[in-house]
């Protein structure tokens, strides 16, 4: 974690976060007494909305050996919710400099709508609602949007704009309790989803791939904090010692993740879609809709156990080990079954995206990770 890179400007905002969250627990603490008073709550009703919209970085690009071997796109890390790291990228909607959260676990941009600079955006589909790892929900109905990225020739996309943030009905004290999260108002001003396709997500244009000129049809995420990048169309000398796995592809023809397994210690062996996913912070996510016989049950979206188990993930021929990793076990709704690989657990696993072949290239640079001493 000493590799994290924490801006002056994200610090004051963790700080004005800090500081929020307690203002709000004290709040409540006063009205259960009768205890506050105008001036107080004058203050504290103002707290979320003080927040400055988030200024991107400068953004940038590097062509390695001239392009022939891809394009560079440097991300920026930041600390968001409870101190976690998150992955950022500075991209233009409308010609606007906008600060996102590349997230690799969903397809498609997320933008709050206050930040998009028009207001008579057309409309390509009505609201809908993306259930969050961390608790929260985000609504919002899409629209087209023309986006660039790194300055490339903008084109239209379809991009929710997001007008609601709010805890789902079963995780009612979540990050979003005050209608903002780190990706959607603090940190960053939505997501930016390039991953593959999922059966319950079909809001949004997939954002590299719209890339005029193929250039967003593959490309790497290096997700470690050391260096972390986004490397459109490598070459394949680049990528010559990835190991490729087939994507799923749908009666639709979309093309969503590969089907992959995990063991957890000596408890279980578990087979899913196989998910990487940036903007979840944490290591190894199984959310399974039947309970293992050893965690107890619970309802839809409640952590069943979570703990530090040597676990091995898997898919194809590629296996990745950890030492010791966290894994947290969710109940998950009928037939929604993931494993989903968080921030965490990629920082020793690059995966490159060829959606020309159907197929996602997955690389170590460490057989196992040993993550305690």
């Amino acid at each position: 974690m000493s590799l994290l890179t924490v801006t002056g400007y994200a610090a004051r905002r963790h700080l004005h976060l800090h500081l929020h969250l307690r203002l709000h627990r004290h709040w409540r603490r006063l009205a259960a007494a009768g205890l506050f008073a105008t001036g107080a709550l004058t203050a504290l009703s103002g707290c979320s909305t003080t927040f400055p919209t988030p200024t991107p970085p400068a953004s940038s690009v590097s062509l390695i050996n001239g392009g022939k071997d891809g394009v560079l796109i440097p991300l920026h890390v930041e600390r968001a919710d409870e101190d976690h790291a998150r992955l950022g990228l500075p991209v233009q909607l409308d010609g606007k400099p906008v600060y996102v959260a590349l997230d690799t676990g969903t397809q498609g941009v997320r933008v709050l709508k206050s930040v998009l600079p028009g207001s008579d955006y057309p409309s390509a589909a009505p609201a809908s609602t993306l259930l969050l790892a961390n608790g929260a929900q985000i609504s919002g109905a899409t629209v087209k949007v023309p986006m660039s990225v790194a300055g490339s020739n903008a084109v239209k996309v379809d991009a929710q704009a997001v007008d609601a943030v709010s805890c789902q009905a079963n995780a009612k004290r979540c990050v979003a309790m005050d209608g903002y999260t780190g990706e959607f108002g603090w940190a960053f001003s939505g997501l930016f989803g390039v991953g593959a396709a999922q059966p319950d997500d079909t809001c949004c244009t997939q954002p590299l791939r719209a890339l005029v000129g193929h250039i967003g049809e593959r490309y790497v995420v290096h997700a470690s904090f050391a260096k972390p990048y986004l490397l459109l169309s490598p070459s394949s000398a680049i990528t010559k010692d990835y190991t490729m796995v087939p994507m799923t592809v749908s009666k639709d023809g979309a093309l969503q993740w590969p089907r992959g397994c995990v063991n957890v210690g000596d408890k279980t062996t578990f087979c899913a879609p196989l998910v990487f996913a940036t903007a979840t912070t944490g290591m190894i996510r199984v959310e399974t809709d039947t309970a293992p016989n050893w965690t107890g049950d619970d309802s839809p979206g409640k952590v069943l156990i979570q703990g530090n188990y040597n676990a091995a993930i898997g898919s194809g021929k590629w296996v990745h080990r950890y030492d010791d990793a966290q894994v947290t076990i969710v109940k998950a709704q009928p037939g929604a079954n993931r494993i989903v690989i968080g921030l965490m657990g990629m920082q020793n696993i690059d995966v490159l995206f060829d959606f020309p072949h159907a197929q996602l290239g997955l690389y170590a640079r460490e057989t196992v990770e040993r993550l305690t001493p």
